[in-house]
């Protein structure tokens, strides 16, 4: 049996009929579009947050290991004592940075008589010496630092030849 509808409809309702399939899958993909978007707005938010809190931790994390060399400082700058006293309470704070270095594995370099590599030393003077091989340090003004491979703080020397 033919149905009588159809053939009675106009060509718009029969338009019509025929695009609101496709007009709900297209709202349905917009909505998708659109929850997508807010997604992934959430997500940058949150990472620029989480990688905000990360480095407050960090730096939190530092200061707390330097806060009893502070202490000892404070110490050392109000105590009475003699001059031998004072020396090997400022050895005592010296050997506990070199221990919060080391324990980031933070170490370092540049010592006398070292090759030069414009890597990690930087020359702040030249010295002519017959008796010295090219490229070689000779005064170490401040040491370098190194976190892992990472340089931290080139050292500063002096070069010969």
């Amino acid at each position: 049996m033919i149905n009588e509808n159809a053939e009675c409809r106009t060509d718009e309702e029969q338009e019509e009929i025929l695009l609101d399939p496709v007009v709900e899958e297209l709202k349905n993909t917009k909505d998708q579009l659109l929850r997508l978007a807010a997604e992934f707005d959430n997500y940058k938010k949150r990472t620029v947050r989480d990688t905000e809190q990360a480095w407050q931790n960090a730096r939190a994390e530092l200061f707390k290991q330097l806060l009893p060399l502070m202490d000892n400082f404070d110490r050392a700058a109000c105590a009475d004592g003699n001059l031998d006293d004072y020396k090997q309470g400022v050895q005592m704070i010296f050997d506990q940075f070199v221990a919060m270095f080391a324990s980031n594995e933070v170490t370092a370099f540049g010592e006398a008589g070292e090759e030069f590599d414009p890597n990690c030393h930087n020359a702040v003077m030249h010295v002519e010496d017959e008796n010295l091989g090219a490229n070689t340090i000779v005064a170490v003004h401040s040491k370098g630092y190194r976190m892992k491979d990472r340089v931290i703080r080139e050292a500063m020397v002096g070069v010969a030849n």
